[in-house]
């Protein structure tokens, strides 16, 4: 007999329809898994005769073949093991072919029956109606996350024996069609399979519990303070430098708790990242808080961007919507920091392989923090004990051309006693938020029906139209431009924060004030760097 069921896979992180095929015949008993199958997919066939054994399934010797169409693409992984299971038990005539349509299957069998969680089953459920599904049977670990598209029925199975009982129902009943073949249940009646609706709400508040930090447990450094307003508003590129113990990192982990909430459709995004990656908290069906992600400076380049066989999401698609954080940039290795050059443009990054080519999304903030030497005191050369060289080679680790992608860099001084011991209070993240908040919904209402989100967002084109300048505007510019011997790159971005700025005073026009705040947060690199070469 023949029997099918719809399964999917991961491809990258997008999901792909994949058709379970069973046939089952007279001929010389074997059992053939094929498809175009990665190993451990092709160990689906232990798998699953151990799990149907165990689970009271007795199946007579044929001839049996299992195929995973379409075979023009590999399938890897092990979460068809479950499919494979009833569309055998459809094949060996346990159920009709009506019960198995409109039905999706996904989990991982282990040698008792039990349904063990697999990776992507947000994205694979939310396409599950385009495949032709009302119906999709996920692990139970997975059920939260799959319940929130809310397009489909999702139910959640925690072992074999639930998922037969399900399709007997809808079989009818009937126990078994073949010869030699039976179905033994166990002595207590498994629990029917489980739903769940998910409390958005419920959720974005548990997960705001989260951060624990707030912008007024940092004394002093308004500079810092400031320039984190501004880079979060318009989803701007910044970088800190300073000495040790200035309170960069401390800054930049409180830039999470600034940013504005997810929309549900981000929410989306990023949870189909995670998913698929395996970095998903269990029972987490939704992540809501943007993605806050800070790697080690021992880091590789596919952990970095992405990679692996298969490909999987890397830590610069982790923080997509989110913030990248890279402390003490220049420890990084050189083809490490290299490799962001494209993303930083372009929002994405693709991995090419011989049996594909993989896009992964990558639109994240970029937040860095570096000492401006090896012992971190340049160029206070009373306290500094690097020689010339070593400056020059330590600052020689970022190049230029990464430098010219990022829009913002703000010098962190070392706190005063009077700062640090003083009883003000300062600014709450929550009042930080809020003039956040302010702003972009201005860039919101400016860039309606077009491609861009924010301010940083815009391409030169874009620059010319949304960031005109006054005749004084201009005249400063050309001054700036020429002075400060800036690329095209870098003299766009310094308008793009600029309009940035405007938007946070509510101003229509950008006016020559927004342009000089802008223009110092280039000139702070320049000077560092400058110099370093002047004294080398």
């Amino acid at each position: 007999m023949y029997s099918t069921v719809v399964s999917a896979s991961i491809s990258g992180i997008e999901s792909r329809r994949v058709v379970v095929e069973a046939d089952v015949s007279d001929g010389l008993p074997s059992f053939n898994l094929v498809g175009f199958l990665a190993s451990e997919t092709r160990e689906a066939a232990e798998r699953v005769r151990t799990a149907l054994k165990n689970s009271g399934v007795r199946l007579a010797p044929q001839h049996v073949t299992v195929n995973l169409a379409p075979a023009s693409f590999h399938k890897e992984g092990a979460l068809f093991d479950l499919a494979i299971a009833i569309a055998l038990m459809g094949g060996y005539g346990f159920f009709s072919r009506q019960a198995l349509d409109g039905v999706l299957l996904l989990g991982e069998l282990s040698l008792h029956g039990e349904i063990g969680p697999v990776r992507g089953v947000l994205e694979i459920v939310s396409h599950a109606e385009d495949y032709g599904c009302d119906t999709v049977i996920v692990p139970l670990e997975n059920l939260a996350e799959g319940s929130v598209s809310g397009r489909v029925r999702v139910l959640g199975a925690g072992n074999l024996n639930q998922v037969i009982h399900f399709m007997a129902e809808r079989s009818g009943g009937r126990p078994r069609l073949m010869e030699e073949s039976a179905y033994e249940p166990p002595l207590i009646p498994p629990l029917p399979l489980r739903s769940m609706k998910v409390d958005i709400a419920a959720l974005r508040q548990a997960q705001k519990k989260i951060f624990d930090v707030d912008f007024s447990q940092i004394r002093g450094q308004a500079l810092m303070r400031r320039a984190a307003e501004i880079a979060v508003s318009g989803f701007h590129n910044l970088l800190m430098i300073g000495p040790p113990g200035a309170g960069k990192s401390m800054t930049a982990k409180r830039i999470a708790s600034i940013l504005p909430e997810t929309s549900m459709e981000e929410a989306l995004e990023i949870t189909k990242i995670h998913s698929v990656a395996g970095t998903l908290p269990q029972n987490t069906g939704l992540l809501t808080i943007r993605p806050f992600r800070a790697p080690h400076h021992t880091i590789t380049p596919p952990a970095l961007c992405g990679g692996g066989n298969p490909p999987v999401p890397g830590e610069i698609s982790l923080a997509h919507r989110g913030i990248l954080y890279l402390d003490e940039l220049p420890e990084f290795d050189r083809p490490v920091l290299e490799m962001l050059r494209g993303p930083l443009e372009d929002g994405s990054i693709r991995i090419a392989r011989v049996n594909g080519t993989y896009t992964f999304p990558a639109e994240f903030m970029l937040i860095a923090s570096m000492n401006p030497c090896r012992c971190g005191y340049f160029p206070d050369r009373t306290r500094c004990t690097c020689t010339n060289a070593q400056v020059r080679r330590y600052l020689s680790r970022i190049s230029m051309p990464l430098l010219d992608r990022i829009d913002m860099c703000v010098e962190a001084h070392r706190v005063k006693y009077e700062e640090l011991t003083a009883s003000s209070d300062e600014e709450s993240s929550a009042v930080i938020r809020e003039r956040v908040m302010s702003a972009r919904r201005i860039q919101q209402d400016r860039y309606r029906g077009t491609r861009y989100r924010f301010n940083s967002d815009l391409d030169p084109e874009a620059v010319q139209r949304y960031c005109s300048l006054t005749e004084e505007g201009r005249r400063m510019m050309s001054s700036v431009y020429e002075s400060m011997h800036l690329t095209a790159r870098s003299y766009n971005r310094i308008l793009k924060t600029a309009r940035t700025i405007a938007d946070l005073s509510q101003a229509s026009e950008i006016r020559t004030e927004h342009l000089a705040e802008a223009v110092s947060y280039r000139a702070v690199d320049r000077r560092y760097w400058d110099q370093a070469l002047r004294t080398a």
